[in-house]
């Protein structure tokens, strides 16, 4: 069996920022405004890949408010994709004494501990986010990955299942599930799960990873 290098798996799918809360404590109106406005500006960097100037404006918003812990996790996040782990790590921390039951702060410090090789951690932080929401596709997926990276793929087939069962259109899942498969010596099955993640990217125009798919398609039918 001829190795094959992964070039599908990423860590997850950290930036969760659909649920920005509602509520904000302020002292006074103005800073309210303030505060609002930091952290409005905050997540829209964040989304535009604008991570140094992101961490700026949540610097702000932990300023004015240190009991806002939305505003440690993303703080946090912006700083992971800076490449800044420990920093990120200490704001997941601060979140999570904040908010025990934040299960973004799980998610993503999870996927820090994954980056750094700490991978009991890790899946410790998935396992958290699970006990707290057992429909988080994101944990399912990213312990999918951290048990792979430990060379246990039938547990990590398993995740990738319930993920993929949460979330039909999941392409990394299956691609993902392929090279597991592929580890097993299931080549067969190996295949037609990257062909399905090959067709997913298609459909959602992600050329890069069709492209990618296609050649480690290439490389499991040799």
């Amino acid at each position: 069996m001829n190795h094959i290098q992964q070039k599908i798996a990423v860590w997850g799918i950290t930036i969760l920022l659909g649920a920005t809360p509602a509520v904000v404590y302020a002292k006074t109106p103005s800073s309210q405004i303030n505060f609002q406005e930091y952290f409005q500006q905050g997540v829209q960097k964040l989304e535009q890949g604008n991570f140094s100037a992101a961490v700026t404006d949540f610097d702000k918003v932990v300023q004015q408010n240190p009991k806002f812990y939305e505003g440690f996790c993303l703080r946090g996040l912006a700083k992971s994709q800076l490449g800044d782990l420990q920093a990120a790590i200490d704001d997941f921390n601060q979140a999570l004494q904040l908010n025990p039951q934040h299960i973004d702060a799980y998610n993503s410090r999870g996927t820090v501990y994954a980056q750094l090789g700490n991978l009991q951690k890790a899946i410790a932080d998935f396992n958290a986010t699970l006990k707290i929401d057992p429909q988080s596709v994101d944990a399912y997926y990213n312990r999918g990955l951290a048990y792979f990276k430990q060379q246990n793929p039938q547990a990590a087939i398993s995740d990738f299942n319930q993920a993929i069962s949460l979330n039909p259109q999941l392409a990394d899942a299956y691609g993902n599930r392929g090279l597991a498969k592929y580890t097993l010596g299931d080549q067969r099955n190996a295949i037609a799960d990257l062909q399905q993640a090959a067709a997913i990217f298609r459909q959602q125009g992600d050329t890069a990873s069709y492209q990618q798919t296609q050649t480690l398609i290439q490389q499991v039918q040799r």
